[in-house]
């Protein structure tokens, strides 16, 4: 008779003190939605060092991009829950029916939040294809798709956010395309623009850090997006190109190269002996062969044909300096060597010139 007599007096307890219980409850957990943060936080870390040797890498990703919002969806959960215990007045039903779809709707954009952060599987799936697919995992292809994959993230998120909230997704995607394919039509360019680029992510002709030289423009590559490729100059202007524009064009990657060709002409004067000719023609080749940045056998010194004004004298060359600025240096030291190497030679550098003939007419 004890049981029944102390369930009686517990259900008598409820009914009497139960607003006051559920508002005590509400309060608590709201309270501890709001001051346990840090640690919620120190829970997640704790975790993660607990479980950092047992997880794998793809893992360990998802579970850093997960820590915040972690956090954030329990602290949502706590105040769901306070909602759902506080003595709310008679229109209940209401309130409950707007906080299950808000509730919904953060869950949904926290775990979108926490796979927007993880985009380092992009890396790990392309190290992992690499050995197969003959892919290089650089930051250029990394940073495309990871491009990618938080676009889809964002979509999809939207879209379950919508259904959420009673929005006929359905009836959306179908209108959208009747309206997409209007609107490509009117954006072919653009569609261009994003296959151009992913046919440049995938064929790598550059990636981002390498110089390049595309039809009249040249720089370094900062950037591959889905519509265009953004370009360093060397007067520090960033061009942006489209990449339809990018892929018509001959793309010459300067990186890749092992050494550069520097090609220049010399002109002396036509009263230049034929022996100084053939002995400056000489001590070029010897000047340019001992220099450090020369491929010695590369060089060519010869004499090219017989100008308007001078003796045209054609040098060819391959340096190993490989970068603008130390390209330019290189240039500008043998340029004085050669002007001294010409003072040596009793050679004179030839300028255009006008011969006038005046001729005395009989009386």
């Amino acid at each position: 008779m004890e049981q029944p007599a102390l369930l009686a007096r517990f259900l008598l307890f409820l009914n009497t003190h139960g607003f006051w219980l559920r508002l005590a409850l509400a309060a608590a957990l709201a309270l501890a939605s709001v001051f346990g943060t840090r640690l919620y936080r120190a829970m997640v870390a704790a975790l993660r060092r607990a479980a950092t040797r047992h997880m794998p890498e793809w893992l360990q990703i998802l579970y850093d991009g997960f820590s915040d919002p972690l956090v954030l969806l329990l602290r949502a959960g706590l105040v769901y829950a306070a909602v759902l215990a506080a003595p709310l007045p008679a229109p209940t039903g209401r309130v409950n029916a707007v906080a299950g779809p808000v509730f919904a709707a953060a869950v949904i954009a926290l775990l979108a939040w926490g796979l927007w952060r993880s985009t380092g599987l992009c890396g790990l799936l392309l190290r992992s294809a690499q050995n197969r697919l003959d892919l290089e995992s650089n930051k250029t292809m990394t940073r495309f798709f990871e491009r990618i994959f938080r676009a889809v993230v964002a979509l999809l998120a939207v879209l379950a956010v919508l259904e959420v909230f009673g929005v006929p997704v359905a009836g959306l995607l179908a209108g959208a395309g009747v309206a997409g394919l209007a609107i490509s039509l009117a954006a072919q360019s653009t569609l261009t623009n994003l296959i151009a680029g992913v046919t440049l992510v995938m064929e790598r002709p550059f990636g981002i850090g390498d110089y390049v030289i595309l039809g009249t423009f040249e720089g370094t590559v900062e950037e591959i997006s889905f519509r265009s490729t953004k370009l360093r100059t060397p007067d520090n202007c960033v061009i942006t190109v489209e990449n339809s524009k990018v892929s018509a064009e001959y793309i010459q990657n300067v990186t890749d190269r092992s050494s550069r060709l520097w090609s220049f002409g010399i002109g002396v004067t036509y009263d230049t002996p034929r022996q100084k000719v053939e002995e400056l023609c000489a001590a070029l080749t010897d000047l340019l062969r001992a220099d450090a940045e020369v491929v010695p056998d590369s060089v060519q010194v010869i004499l090219a044909g017989f100008g308007a004004s001078s003796i045209d004298i054609n040098v060819r060359a391959y340096v190993t300096t490989l970068g603008l600025g130390e390209y330019r240096a290189l240039q500008s030291r043998l340029n004085l060597q050669i002007m001294a190497l010409m003072e040596r030679c009793g050679c004179a550098f030839a300028f255009p010139s006008t011969s006038v003939y005046l001729e005395k007419g009989g009386s």
